[in-house]
């Protein structure tokens, strides 16, 4: 199996989009795991995830890429970007922050490098769950955006595969 750092920077393509889910009933939480391939070979739990709240036009989006779940484990997450979160920024005060950290509090709007976040040292990934994020250097206006920029970050060439979800609108 490839190393963490051999899966993520190199450049991937989705293999199959398999579209978004159906919302979850009470949150309308909706989400895809997409498979990724680099050089057209497939590794097995490599994939890309998104998320957003199907009500929630263009906030509180998430794409990841992770290793996902195998026998006894939960997914491992290598990368991901916050869009708009409905939980605001998040602070990066514990630990001694590796180099690279930028910010003591994040916006919600923010990315959870994988750099910031891989221990070389040790060979494996800070925890719990991607603890370290920047801010973003540029803003991003809507859902197409933030999908074409997560692209970009994490090295995939065909993110246009993503469509859009198909946003409930209406009242709260």
């Amino acid at each position: 199996m490839p190393t963490f750092p051999e899966l993520v920077e190199p450049v991937k393509s989705i293999a199959s989009f398999p579209g978004w889910s159906a919302p979850e009933e009470v949150t309308g939480y909706i989400y895809f795991d997409a498979p990724l391939e680099i050089d057209g070979v497939i590794e097995a739990n490599f994939q890309l995830h998104g998320g957003c709240i199907i009500r929630m036009p263009n906030r509180h989006v998430t794409f990841e890429i992770r290793m996902g779940r195998t026998a006894g484990r939960k997914h491992r997450p290598l990368a991901r970007l916050d869009w708009r979160s409905l939980h605001g920024g998040h602070s990066n005060k514990r630990r001694p922050v590796p180099d690279g950290v930028n910010v003591t509090r994040t916006s919600p709007t923010h990315l959870h490098g994988f750099d910031i976040n891989w221990d070389a040292a040790r060979g494996r990934m800070c925890a719990p769950d991607l603890p370290f994020a920047n801010d973003l250097d540029r803003e991003l206006n809507d859902f197409l955006e933030v999908r074409q920029h997560a692209g970009f970050l994490f090295n995939i060439n065909n993110m246009d595969l993503v469509t859009e979800p198909e946003w409930e609108l209406g009242f709260l």
